[in-house]
């Protein structure tokens, strides 16, 4: 049977109940959101105790504030990836550069400390959530930050993050509409992490803010754009 997705709304952004043969969240949400996160879970059956892993997708204080938390309460191991460790040990988010000048002003909403956590289970290319009860393996896709990773279901849904965003004011507006996030360490290697989200993954695309959103919509929506990046990090499109 393949995994449901459950898509948690929180205050900044997304979380994720994956519900396979054992239960995986994915994503914790901003700093004092791991009552509610449980509270959804409770709602669908799942107590702590049962949560296998907490999976981050990328080292944010809106993705993983309540990790620290959680993992007190579930026991759960915290995987992640190595990249994102720095942010991850210090509690701080780093390198947030703009996509767009406007993006700046949103800096002291999301800039925000968390508690910092232990990487249980470094994620890595090509790993296979089966031992913890979902059907789904990592693919790396930097550029929002380093150590960014995207969940591929073997039906072919992803979990991606923030490699891409939904519609506008936190998906609250048009939140199906393909989008840029707001911040990326590296925007063109932003680009090619989009290309390879939508080469591995061939259905819908859950995304850590708004959505989610169809693979059709996303291919058709990026194509004029990667022409345009590319010249302004001065690269061939």
């Amino acid at each position: 049977m393949a995994a449901e997705i459950h898509t948690i709304r929180l205050r900044l952004s997304n979380a994720f109940l994956v519900l396979g043969d054992k239960p995986v969240l994915v994503d914790a949400g901003s700093p004092g959101e791991a009552g509610r996160i449980l509270d959804f879970a409770a709602r669908h059956g799942v107590e702590p105790h049962d949560i296998a892993l907490i999976v981050a997708t990328h080292g944010h204080a809106d993705h993983v504030g309540a990790a620290a938390e959680l993992h007190r309460l579930t026991r759960a191991p915290i995987a992640a990836h190595v990249g994102d460790k720095a942010m991850i040990a210090a509690g701080r988010m780093s390198n947030l550069h703009p996509v767009r000048p406007r993006h700046r002003m949103l800096l002291p909403l999301v800039d925000k400390p968390f508690e910092p956590f232990e990487i249980n289970t470094p994620l890595s290319e090509g790993m296979s959530l089966g031992p913890w009860g979902v059907s789904a393996r990592v693919i790396e896709t930097p550029g929002h930050s380093a150590g960014s990773v995207t969940l591929v279901l073997d039906n072919g849904d992803a979990i991606a993050g923030d490699v891409l965003i939904g519609g506008f004011l936190g998906g609250l507006l048009q939140p199906t509409r393909p989008r840029l996030p707001y911040f990326a360490e590296d925007l063109p290697q932003l680009y090619d992490s989009i290309d390879r989200v939508l080469a591995e993954a061939t259905r819908t695309l859950y995304v850590g803010h708004g959505g989610p959103l169809d693979h059709p919509g996303v291919l058709k929506w990026r194509l004029p754009y990667r022409p345009l990046v590319r010249a302004a990090a001065g690269q061939p499109g």
